[in-house]
């Protein structure tokens, strides 16, 4: 009978273990909603740089989008308070017509780089963008 309730309780930290690791790092900037648009905006050191790429650019395709919300969800929160400059202001419309602004900063250059992502309203606190979804950003922008 003990066996039994031994063998029970570790399957049951197995499966605990299995769907947590399964588990998608996402966080809820997002708050669950999906996006109907991006607009970015070339602010300060966007316009500084050569080869602006744009003043202001909307996305609507699907991938565009996509995209997007990969970089937003899979973003992971910096330790302390930053400091930095903002190269894009993104607006980010949702299918329910709210919007939320972020600072998006994905430099023109084609070494590698992590992105910084920040919510306009907590301008303290930051979210890396890999270095892989910031390479497909650079290119789509």
């Amino acid at each position: 009978m003990n066996i039994k309730k031994a063998l029970m309780v570790l399957f049951a930290l197995w499966m605990f273990g299995v769907l947590a690791g399964c588990e998608i790092n996402t966080n809820n900037l997002l708050e669950n909603k999906a996006i109907s648009s991006i607009d970015l905006e070339c602010k300060n050191q966007c316009t500084l740089s050569d080869g602006t790429p744009f003043i202001h650019r909307e996305f609507k395709e699907e991938a565009e989008l996509k995209l997007f919300t990969d970089a937003i969800q899979k973003a992971e929160k910096m330790p302390g308070i930053l400091h930095y400059d903002v190269i894009f202001k993104m607006r980010v419309t949702f299918e329910d017509r709210t919007s939320k602004m972020f600072y998006l900063n994905i430099s023109n250059t084609t070494d590698l780089q992590t992105g910084l992502l920040i919510e306009q309203s907590k301008s303290e606190t930051g979210y890396q963008i890999s270095s892989k979804i910031s390479e497909r950003l650079r290119e789509t922008i």
